[in-house]
């Protein structure tokens, strides 16, 4: 059976270093669900965010690349930042409009 984790207790190196870029964009952890399916070679990580979480972005990382985060980790949370980022500025001014 395969179960999707929290990122934060599977993989905390991944976790640290979503947290340390995410603050780079001035995002906090809970503007995202981060969640982690275990392979035996990797895993396969998806970061939903939105008002609702229906947004998402989803990656694969091998198991040396959770234990020590490298540049392709980090390109991948900055770039799931960006994401990030714009729908909740996007969301904000639906919010504001109605």
């Amino acid at each position: 059976m395969v179960e999707e984790r929290l990122l934060r207790f599977a993989a905390p190196e991944l976790y640290q270093r979503m947290v340390e870029t995410f603050s780079t964009y001035h995002l906090h952890p809970y503007d995202v669900q981060a969640t982690i399916f275990k392979s035996e070679d990797g895993f396969d990580v998806t970061l939903r965010f939105s008002n609702d979480f229906s947004k998402s972005v989803t990656t694969y990382f091998k198991n040396e690349q959770a234990a020590h985060p490298d540049e392709a980790v980090t390109r991948f949370f900055e770039e799931a930042a960006d994401k990030c980022k714009s729908t909740l500025i996007a969301d904000y001014f639906k919010m504001i409009k109605v």
